[in-house]
């Protein structure tokens, strides 16, 4: 088994895990840069966070929070969209301040301009202390999607036919083709990344996570490259072998 993989019984006891890693990397650093992605593996971890910080308050006026991906051509109030997501669970329970959240706009006028927006902004951080990813159908992190490369700034992307059935796209009647996404180095700029494993549909990504092989068609095969991921699995939905 890979160092820092952390097997948990079920999805409450893998949540509970990360929302403690959120909430240390905050108490350790108040000003520190959080990335969240988005979609059912982190959205419990997130509200174990919250809950916490409600019953036992925790000074989150300094830190920063970033958007990973959204999808393109959604309004924000498409319960479709990361930016729904993200505001829901965490930016409204929370009542963290528009100049605390770095976000890409679903529904930019002109992507490329907004990706050099958020890529400007994300290079002015001196550091990024945690990075929160899932892992895709595909193997993607992020929208940072199979291919013959992969791209390491802020950027758009044609979605993979995989990415374009995920769950949270059913929410929506709209047809979505694109997103944007933070590149892969940004990812690695995260001096600790974490990722979280639940679904049996991520069994086929995970695996080339924990296994020596790396390949731009599955992205996630990167992380094992990143000097500080820490990978929590749910083992009661994604079957691994010690």
């Amino acid at each position: 088994m890979r160092k820092n993989v952390v097997i948990k019984e079920n999805y409450e006891e893998m949540s509970r895990e990360a929302a403690a890693l959120l909430r240390l990397t905050i108490e350790k650093n108040p000003e520190a840069v959080i990335v969240l992605a988005t979609g059912h593996s982190p959205q419990l971890a997130y509200r174990y966070f919250v809950e916490g910080i409600l019953e036992n308050p925790l000074d989150i006026s300094r830190a920063t929070f970033v958007k990973l991906d959204e999808w393109l051509g959604l309004g924000p109030e498409n319960e479709a969209t990361c930016e729904y997501f993200i505001r829901k669970e965490i930016i409204e329970p929370l009542g963290i301040k528009e100049e605390q959240y770095l976000h890409f706009m679903p529904e930019a006028a002109d992507p490329e301009s907004e990706c050099e927006r958020v890529q400007k902004a994300y290079e002015a951080f001196e550091k990024v202390d945690l990075v929160i990813l899932g892992i895709g159908r595909n193997g993607h992190l992020g929208l940072n999607e199979p291919g013959e490369a992969l791209i390491g700034p802020a950027h758009t992307i044609g979605l993979d036919e995989k990415t374009k059935g995920h769950e949270m796209l059913s929410h929506t009647t709209e047809a979505v083709s694109r997103g944007i996404t933070l590149g892969m180095e940004n990812l690695f700029k995260g001096e600790q990344i974490l990722l979280l494993a639940d679904g049996k549909e991520k069994e086929e990504g995970l695996s080339w996570y924990l296994n020596d092989r790396i390949s731009t068609q599955v992205p996630v095969s990167f992380l094992k490259l990143h000097p500080n991921c820490r990978c929590i699995i749910n083992r009661e939905s994604v079957a691994v072998r010690q």
